[in-house]
């Protein structure tokens, strides 16, 4: 059992005196019947239907474990300075409960980011130790050449970096598009390697981490992550 304010708190409504706040001004109910107090036990193994501010909530398993698909225009930060973060794309709750994102991915570029509130769970996926694989879809503002290919196989050198870079894959899609698998997440790597092959970046879009795709998931939506999913990253 556990005291109703209390729950709330865990589940990202603000402090707990926030939390005791909104019970006191009715705007908390389960099934159907506004909260009488803040104090009120209640088992969230059993709990009926929870309303806060007239919307139903649905009680999270933490930690949070999430993929969005990250429409372009959005910044991957909390703080962003000059376009929407994709934190505004979740429930406001998730940031009170320290969701982060699992990497960066910049402001133009489209597709799957996971986010967690698992500390350990994005480092694991965002050590440069661990190589987990980041497959993107590149279109490209020249022709795909097979010199292009060969060279992003063969490894490139970044401004300012003694370390080839190499693509794991390159596979051809279609005249000016390719998929490449990265294991690397330098800052702008995909864009820097393909400058440096001589051809340019005009549309990125990452189509999976790890063993990890978007699926069917529509721009801008959000989902948690299946036990199977979770269990194929290593967790």
């Amino acid at each position: 059992m556990k005291e109703l304010y209390r729950l709330l708190h865990e589940q990202g409504f603000g402090s707990r005196k926030e939390c005791r706040k909104l019970i006191e001004a009715g705007l908390v109910a389960i099934d159907g019947e506004p909260a009488a107090d803040y104090r009120q036990q209640v088992d969230p193994g059993a709990l009926g239907e929870l309303e806060v501010d007239g919307e139903a909530w649905s009680l999270l398993e933490l930690p949070l474990y999430l993929m969005l698909h990250k429409p372009g225009g959005y910044e991957t930060s909390h703080r962003p300075l000059h376009n929407p973060s994709v934190f505004h794309l979740l429930p406001y709750q998730f940031e009170a409960l320290g969701i982060a994102a699992v990497g960066r991915l910049d402001v133009d570029t489209t597709g799957l980011l996971l986010m967690s509130t698992d500390g350990q769970f994005i480092h694991a996926l965002t050590s440069p130790k661990k190589l987990v694989p980041k497959c993107y879809r590149v279109t490209l503002k020249h022709p795909v050449v097979d010199e292009l290919v060969a060279q992003l196989l063969k490894g490139v050198y970044l401004k300012d970096d003694d370390e080839k870079i190499i693509a794991e894959t390159v596979t051809v899609v279609d005249s000016y598009t390719i998929d490449m698998t990265i294991t690397q997440g330098k800052y702008h790597q995909v864009k820097r390697m393909v400058a440096a092959a001589s051809n340019r970046v005009v549309g990125l879009h990452r189509l999976s981490l790890g063993s990890v795709g978007l699926g069917d998931l529509a721009e801008g939506e959000w989902r948690r992550l299946s036990r199977e999913e979770l269990a194929a990253l290593g967790f």
